[in-house]
């Protein structure tokens, strides 16, 4: 398991095409590929799946995240 450190934004940045799991203040969880990330860590992601209370909901080409809505961002190990 590799951990990375430094600024967020720096972590967010150097994660672009991976996959990562963003959990927002709404309690959704969104697992999907980064493919882009701003200074207001506004998130795009493709390939999208949404979880609500663990269960699957729906599924996106494309959505994009607010920063603002976000409680953390994590990025997808294959084990």
């Amino acid at each position: 398991m590799s951990s990375q450190t430094g600024r967020p934004i720096e972590v967010l940045r150097s994660s672009v095409n991976k996959e990562v799991r963003v959990v927002l203040k709404n309690d959704a969880e969104y697992v999907g590929k980064l493919i882009e990330v701003d200074t207001y860590m506004n998130l795009v992601l493709e390939r999208v799946e949404e979880y609500v209370n663990g269960n699957r909901r729906a599924s996106y080409p494309h959505l994009l995240i607010r920063g603002n809505n976000v409680v953390y961002v994590s990025v997808v190990e294959n084990i």
